[in-house]
């Protein structure tokens, strides 16, 4: 009974050595990229790492045309060095132009449908032709791939930008309640910039962006504080002079009371924001002006929150999420919507900010 045991844990932990892939045989697609060429194909791009010694290339960039990404990847097999295999994709990219004028749906369906494809790479949008960025050649940055993701990842971790990975994109592009957006890279002076958040519409086309400097207050209204959010803020009434204070927003509490008066959906965001003073263009007593300086930073945060406001409901987007609000205190007006976007346009959004200084630096 013994001896055929072990024939069967022998043969149990033996079975898959037959299916065994050396690595240098497979082509690993770290990168995708689609875009559109001017007589309106679909351009696929892989970018995948080089492991022969022998080649003077540490990644190699293919580019193909097809009707579908699936089509298109399967014409990338006839000229890469090894099977192409997308389990370990880290970055997906769409062009800005590209995701105008097409439902990412069509497009991004393989990644979601197909097991074998990797749905937590990121998901980019990249202002420019796709060509630009796949052949570019950065002397001080290590594989492209790798480049690309951590410029995203530290740029978001300052707050330049946002990160969504395909998973994310897809759940905010089914909820009613919201839309979705990714971070923006692009190429300028030969290097790699991300900043920016791409929106996208109900119907998961790209209608507008929000500029590096707008997106830290897309993360304070997202209540998305931690690491610290910089802001550098333009202050008058301080002194006869125009000044500009720099802080560090280290928490905040929030309080975002929906309402439904009127046939308008009505918005009142409390928000208290804990900060540290990094930088003064004038010398004031900090402790003597401390209550004048909160009011007057409230004021200037209230603005900018405001208009980054503004901006989403010119473009009938809800990235931040108000409709989750809407949906889970007025659920009878918001099922009675046809499109959620269109009564977030129309809602009346009040945001009224204070803050409260924890530190003036280490001077004082």
């Amino acid at each position: 009974m013994k001896r055929w045991t072990y024939m069967f844990l022998c043969l149990f932990f033996i079975v898959g050595c037959n299916a065994k892939t050396q690595l240098d045989e497979l082509t690993l697609a770290l990168t995708v990229g689609l875009d559109e060429s001017q007589n309106g194909k679909l351009l696929v791009y892989s970018i995948s790492p080089v492991f022969n010694k022998e080649s003077e290339n540490i990644y190699e960039v293919i580019r193909t045309s097809g009707v579908t990404t699936r089509d298109g990847r399967s014409k990338a097999n006839a000229f890469a060095s090894g099977k192409i295999v997308g389990g370990k994709v880290q970055n997906v990219i769409v062009s800005k132009t590209f995701a105008e004028t097409h439902d990412m749906f069509s497009y991004l369906d393989v990644f979601y449908r197909d097991p074998k494809n990797s749905i937590t790479a990121n998901f980019i949008v990249f202002d420019g032709p796709l060509k630009k960025l796949m052949y570019i050649h950065l002397k001080d940055k290590p594989r492209l791939s790798v480049a690309i993701r951590d410029v995203i990842l530290t740029a978001h971790t300052s707050k330049q930008t946002t990160k969504a990975n395909m998973l994310l994109f897809h759940r905010l592009a089914l909820d009613r309640a919201q839309t979705p957006f990714a971070p923006m890279l692009k190429v300028h002076k030969g290097d790699l910039v991300a900043g920016g958040i791409a929106l996208f519409n109900e119907q998961r086309k790209y209608v507008g962006s929000l500029s590096q400097t707008e997106s830290p207050y897309f993360s304070i209204l997202q209540k998305n504080i931690k690491p610290s959010t910089f802001l550098t803020l333009a202050i008058k009434g301080l002194t006869k002079q125009k000044e500009y204070i720099s802080i560090s927003v280290e928490h905040g509490d929030f309080s975002y009371k929906p309402s439904f008066r009127n046939g308008t959906f009505h918005f009142d965001a409390h928000m208290r924001l804990g900060v540290v003073m990094t930088e003064s263009t004038t010398y004031i007593d900090m402790k003597k002006e401390k209550k004048k300086l909160e009011k007057l930073l409230a004021k200037e945060i209230q603005k900018q929150l405001e208009l980054v406001v503004k901006k989403l409901q010119t473009y009938e987007v809800d990235p931040i999420g108000f409709g989750l609000y809407a949906r889970a205190y007025e659920y009878k007006q918001f099922q009675k919507q046809k499109s959620w976007a269109k009564a977030f346009a129309k809602a009346e959004i009040n945001i009224h900010p204070t803050v409260e200084i924890i530190s003036y630096g280490v001077l004082q």
